[in-house]
């Protein structure tokens, strides 16, 4: 488990830069919106270059997507699996993903974008061998920092940061009134 309890860009990018199938490195995105487990199961299929069904025909049953979705792992350099937004995931998603790292061996390593993993999360790992790390240590930059970076990024504390939707309030609050930002 990896904690990214600001959600900062930067690692989210280094995340993304480290999908590399051919070297044994798969980073799934999860479709925002969708709490299905098939969802997950086509996304892992995506990441893999695999083709996924068509999105007007999703079967109600998500096994056969999750055994083609470990055969493909199986058939491929896979080793490590990494999936961001790993705090919008629910139990059964959740085991669902246990079940393909007991299929394939796979190393799973879920990326926690908040502040708490949730509570069944932090239940459910206690039955499996796992560690938990800060994504400062594991997901540095994604790309390398320069001179010039550096000092745009003094001047600028939260040039990494994903804006928050109480601050995109505020910013609309203050464009009613007077237009000081656009």
């Amino acid at each position: 488990m990896v904690l990214d309890p600001y959600d900062d860009v930067v690692h989210t990018r280094a995340a993304m830069a480290s999908h590399a199938p051919q070297h044994g490195r798969l980073t799934v995105h999860p479709t925002p919106g969708t709490d299905a487990a098939i969802a997950l199961a086509y996304d892992v299929l995506a990441a893999l270059g695999k083709p996924v069904p068509l999105t007007g025909h999703r079967p109600l049953d998500a096994g056969p997507a999750w055994s083609i979705a470990a055969a493909w792992i199986l058939a491929t350099p896979i080793t490590h699996l990494t999936l961001l937004r790993a705090h919008l995931l629910t139990p059964h998603r959740f085991r669902a993903l246990l079940a393909l790292r007991r299929r394939t061996g796979v190393r799973l390593i879920l990326v926690c974008h908040h502040r708490a993993m949730r509570a069944f999360l932090e239940r459910e790992l206690r039955q499996v061998e796992h560690g938990i790390a800060e994504a400062c240590a594991l997901l540095p930059e994604a790309e390398p920092a320069t001179i010039e970076r550096q000092t745009t990024q003094a001047g600028r504390p939260l040039a990494n940061r994903w804006i928050s939707l109480p601050a995109l309030i505020t910013l609309k609050a203050l464009d009613d009134a007077t237009p000081p930002c656009r």
